[in-house]
This record gives C-alpha cells, sequence and structure tokens, in this order.
C-alpha cells in the first residue's frame, strides 16, 4: 500500500500521514488524549462548566442591550454618554482597581452555542458602531469650529 501510495502525488498528503513526516497538532494531540484517557469523566462537572459559560454570556447580553438603550436616547448629555462609554470600556480614574479591562465579548464563554456566540458579537457590534459614530461626529464638529476659526 505505502509503495502505491508514495508514487502517486495526487494522495501525497496521505503518504506524508503513513510515513509520519506531519507533526500532530495540538488539537489532535489533546483529542486522542482524551479519547484514550481510562480516567472516567465527569459529565455533571463539564455540564456546570457550560451552564456557567452560558449565565456569564446571558448577563453580558443584558449587560449590552442596557447600554445599547442608553447610548439611543438623545436627550443624555455628552459628559453623561462619555461617562457610560468609559464605564463600558472600564477607563476608571487613577486608583480605583477593578480589573482588566474585557478585550473580547466572546472571552470565557467560547463554548456557549453558535447562535448565542453571534448574538453576542452582533450585539456588541451594535455598541461599538455607536462608539465609531460618536467619535465620528466629534471630529466633524470639530473640524467645523476650526474651520470658522
Amino acid at each position: 500500500l505505502l509503495t502505491t501510495v508514495t508514487g502517486v502525488h495526487k494522495y501525497k498528503w496521505l503518504k506524508q500521514n503513513v510515513q509520519g513526516l506531519y507533526p500532530q497538532s495540538a488539537l489532535l494531540n489533546t483529542i486522542v488524549e482524551f479519547a484514550l484517557k481510562e480516567e472516567p469523566v465527569d459529565v455533571e462537572k463539564m455540564r456546570k462548566c457550560l451552564l456557567k459559560q452560558l449565565e456569564r454570556a446571558e448577563v453580558r447580553l443584558e449587560g449590552i442591550d442596557t447600554i445599547l438603550k442608553l447610548a439611543a436616547k438623545n436627550f443624555l448629555l455628552p459628559s453623561v454618554q462619555y461617562a457610560m462609554f468609559c464605564g463600558w470600556q472600564r477607563l476608571i480614574p487613577e486608583g480605583a482597581n477593578i480589573g482588566e479591562p474585557l478585550t473580547d465579548c466572546l472571552k470565557d464563554v467560547d463554548l456557549i452555542p453558535p447562535f448565542n456566540r453571534m448574538l453576542l458579537e452582533v450585539t456588541f457590534g451594535k455598541l461599538y458602531a455607536w462608539a465609531i459614530q460618536n467619535v465620528r461626529n466629534i471630529l466633524i464638529d470639530a473640524n467645523a469650529k476650526f474651520k470658522e476659526l
């Protein structure tokens, strides 16, 4: 079989896998270790972890929805919008320490179902669009005032 496969360029990947030229990926190694593991798998613990991630994603979604509803209000003062935006980014006064800013909306919720992941990403995208639009408006106003001077 090996000599038949080695002669055909079309099946080069099979030849290399049979001969062991490609190192196995970390993911493949993890899957093999999991499948060959002789210790019992605690399914209940895994289920609880998944439920916690779903709860975390729901809380994140509720929070971002609340911020979006507030951002949609036209009667808010610019200083309030600025404070709200800084709070969302966790930009705080010096001396206070509340932790690292959230860099990715899917951080620590990467095992939730695809629909929930997309819902989180789309909702965060709306907030990013709102923030970009506000920065754009500020730059346009500043440019207009600069031209007046």
